[in-house]
């Protein structure tokens, strides 16, 4: 099982924590927010706490800090802006598109808002109760990548002339009674469908999952969306469970459909 990040330097974890959080921000933003406690070697007021105020951490222990996050890959930097690093190596892949060149890539930061709308046009044209709620948790966030101690999660996306047409999504957690598993939402739309935009998205999506020591990797969808269905089986995939009249959708009780795939063959 892949262990959380680890950080041999307090002011390194605090630096990557920030990014974390934001998503993508500018060296000089992360300095300035990063306030640390200022050494000195001058006696406590007597009155007070004796401390001085902290402060953002000063300019070349900051590049310091940063160059050894950049190094090991936990910080990577992108037009000109901070980011988490891809927790595996992850490659830019394509395939044609009725002569479309569609690419399929590990989502950036500034992918945020196209994202979020691909998913909810198929969580409303599928009733894809799921990833409705994956839309508006990373929308109410702002941030599509999480990797800490309680968190792993990773986005991948369609594009094909630098719009998004379909996601991935996977994310696991550190409980111990549950890290084996993942979960996995994935969508592309119609009109893309049937080109290997879908395979090439679950390809990336499952070997990333395998890199971070994941053994199941299940989805939940309603019994309506039968394409999805037939896809994920279509992929090896088996339905474990059926959840009688799970959602109420337009007026309508419907079944949802449990399905998984373990990495090690079992």
């Amino acid at each position: 099982m892949a262990t959380p990040r680890q950080f041999d330097h307090a002011r390194r974890r605090q630096i990557y924590e920030y990014v974390e959080q934001n998503g993508a921000v500018t060296p000089d933003a992360v300095r300035r927010n990063v306030l640390v406690q200022p050494e000195s070697e001058s006696k406590p007021a007597r009155s007070g706490s004796g401390l001085e105020p902290s402060q953002p951490m000063p300019t070349e222990e900051f590049n310091h800090h940063l160059s050894i996050l950049k190094r090991d890959g936990t910080i990577e930097e992108y037009d000109g802006k901070l980011r988490v690093g891809l927790p595996a190596d992850a490659t830019e892949r394509t395939v044609d598109v009725d002569g479309l060149e569609a690419t399929v890539r590990p989502a950036r930061q500034e992918d945020l808002s196209g994202v979020v709308a691909v998913i909810r046009t198929i969580a409303a044209d599928d009733s894809y109760v799921v990833a409705s709620r994956l839309a508006e948790e990373i929308n109410q966030e702002g941030v599509l990548l999480r990797h800490n101690e309680n968190e792993r999660r990773v986005v991948f996306v369609a594009t094909v002339e630098d719009d998004a047409v379909g996601w991935l999504h996977v994310e696991g957690t550190q409980f111990p009674e549950m890290e084996h598993t993942a979960e996995l939402t994935l969508g592309v739309l119609g009109e893309y469908r049937g080109e290997g935009l879908g395979s090439l998205l679950m390809e990336q999506g499952l070997e990333w999952a395998d890199t971070q020591g994941h053994r199941k990797i299940y989805q939940n969808v309603p019994a309506t969306n039968e394409g999805a269905v037939e896809f994920l089986e279509g992929n090896g995939w088996d339905v474990e469970a059926t959840r009688r009249g799970h959602y109420q959708i337009d007026g309508q009780l419907v079944d949802e459909v449990q399905l998984a795939t373990w990495l090690d063959g079992e």
